[in-house]
């Protein structure tokens, strides 16, 4: 199963009237069709998920947000190697050398010091 950072539906729907509260959930789940297109495009004897991306709220999961921060901490680390890319950004080293120790976490032969890039063909 997949969960990515995301409001699953509308905040405050009990301010809401109960046509106004229907309307906002309907457009968070159309929100969400991009994300379900893709997963159901992927060939069905190979995907190995079995349901589509759900999004989740990253204040009410511990795992979203630990996930947050070794991107924030990945973000940080492409940035200290070409920051030519981000000029107006400036990179915090100790978020580098946190993602650093996660070395050993990091997939064999795919992508760059952890990072598996989507157009990497090898990985597909």
């Amino acid at each position: 199963m997949i969960m990515f950072d995301g409001q699953s539906g509308p905040d405050e729907v009990e301010n809401m009237s109960q046509e106004e509260a229907a309307e906002a959930w309907k457009q968070a789940i159309r929100g969400a069709k991009p994300y379900r297109d893709t997963h159901r495009s992927l060939p069905l004897a190979s995907r190995r998920v079995l349901e589509d991306p759900i999004m989740q709220d990253s204040r009410y999961s511990q795992f979203i947000q630990a996930a947050d921060m070794v991107g924030y901490a990945a973000f940080h680390h492409l940035m200290l190697q070409r920051p030519e890319v981000w000029p107006k950004m400036q990179a915090m080293g100790h978020m580098s050398k946190a993602y650093k120790r996660l070395s050993q976490r990091w997939l064999p032969g795919h992508g760059t010091d952890g990072i598996v890039w989507v157009d990497d063909e090898t990985w597909a």
